[in-house]
């Protein structure tokens, strides 16, 4: 069973907590830390390679599932 954790990294105990969970990521191959940014970029690559897989990938398939608008 995986677990996904929102810290806020301007409160005062988010603060504190952050460096111990990066340097844990750092040391341990169970704990992974991720930036907002990279946990949708992974979701993204997950997608995608879902399509691969059934061979109905395109980038406008996956884009609209995530609600997002190609320019």
């Amino acid at each position: 069973m995986k677990y996904l954790f929102e810290i806020d990294d301007r409160s005062k105990t988010g603060k504190n907590v952050l460096p111990l969970l990066k340097d844990l990521s750092k040391n341990g191959k169970g704990i992974d830390y991720l930036s907002e940014e990279e946990a949708e970029d992974r979701f993204l690559c997950m997608l995608i390679k879902e399509g691969l897989k059934s061979g109905l990938a395109s980038k406008k398939r996956v884009l609209a599932k995530l609600g997002i608008s190609e320019i």
